[in-house]
């Protein structure tokens, strides 16, 4: 399920800065711009896992690392974040993070530079790159202009369901997550911390998009769209719509996190994005490749 990653497009403290630097003023734009990628990662799955209804859902932050479970059945939306990929942690702090979400049955990933998490059990997943937007000075492009394509932001309980319930086959996640998905979806944008979007084409809903609006980050997530209506500009309309609302609620730079230069990397490099960061990621309690399912 490779679009999994485009949806909760995801994350590693360890990063490299990709984009050449020429003078102060793009020095500090980028920066600001991976710092809002890395705060941005963090902040979301803080607020998923804090606001999260379902059994086992914590988040615990300690002075490398963090924690975050949302209970979900899903690796994705369960793991660690390192606040420095320099750092190699310890088998006793690797040991603690395995039990903590053994505890919770939940499977779980890692996002590290860390090459000794695959003797702990541990299975590489791959390498995710993190992109920013700048939209202080505006928004490029235009809002779709087919009269049969529409937006509308999810306002109550029943829209969160149809939310969520086209995310699922659109990822391709497994159907038993259905009723979690939809109630941590319901509980972030209830709390105020998500803007969830959705496409309807002649009146039937295709695609699906998150803004994720915490108190000092913004970031697009859950970007997806039935297969049979990809590639007519569902997700551009999407994602459009995201970088409005977050301009409206005055963020200085959106955020997302996407697999290596596919998927939807045209779409959001189209939009202006820019690839900043690149992150590793490992898997605990399933195999790699059922990420890919």
């Amino acid at each position: 399920m490779r679009t999994l990653f485009n949806l909760f497009s995801f994350i590693a403290f360890s990063f490299l800065v990709c984009c050449p630097l020429f003078s102060n003023d793009q020095k500090t734009a980028n920066v600001a711009m991976v710092k809002s990628i890395l705060d941005g990662r963090l902040e979301f799955f803080r607020s998923t896992s804090i606001y999260s209804p379902l059994p086992g859902a914590a988040f615990q932050s300690f002075p490398f690392y963090s924690y975050y479970a949302t209970g979900m059945d899903s690796a994705i939306c369960n793991g660690i974040m390192e606040d420095n990929g320099q750092r190699t942690p310890s088998e006793a702090e690797i040991d603690k993070a395995v039990e903590f979400f053994k505890s919770r049955n939940v499977p779980f990933i890692w996002w590290s530079s860390s090459k000794n998490l695959e003797e702990k059990g541990f299975q590489f997943g791959g390498i995710l790159i993190g992109i920013a937007l700048d939209i202080s000075k505006g928004i490029r492009g235009a809002p779709p202009s087919s009269s049969d394509l529409t937006i509308k932001i999810a306002g109550n309980e029943s829209d969160t369901r149809a939310f969520s319930e086209l995310a699922v086959n659109a990822f391709g996640m497994n159907p038993s997550t259905l009723d979690q998905f939809a109630a941590i979806n319901y509980a972030t944008m209830k709390n105020g911390e998500a803007v969830h979007f959705m496409a309807y084409l002649k009146g039937k809903l295709v695609g699906t998009a998150t803004l994720s609006t915490t108190e000092t980050t913004s970031g697009v997530w859950n970007l997806g769209t039935l297969p049979e209506h990809r590639k007519i500009g569902v997700g551009g309309a999407l994602v459009h719509a995201a970088l409005v609302e977050a301009k409206k609620l005055n963020y200085p730079y959106v955020m997302a996190i996407l697999m290596p230069k596919g998927m939807a990397w045209g779409l959001f490099t189209k939009l202006g994005f820019e690839d900043t960061s690149s992150f590793l990621f490992y898997v605990h309690g399933i195999a790699a490749e059922e990420l890919e399912k």
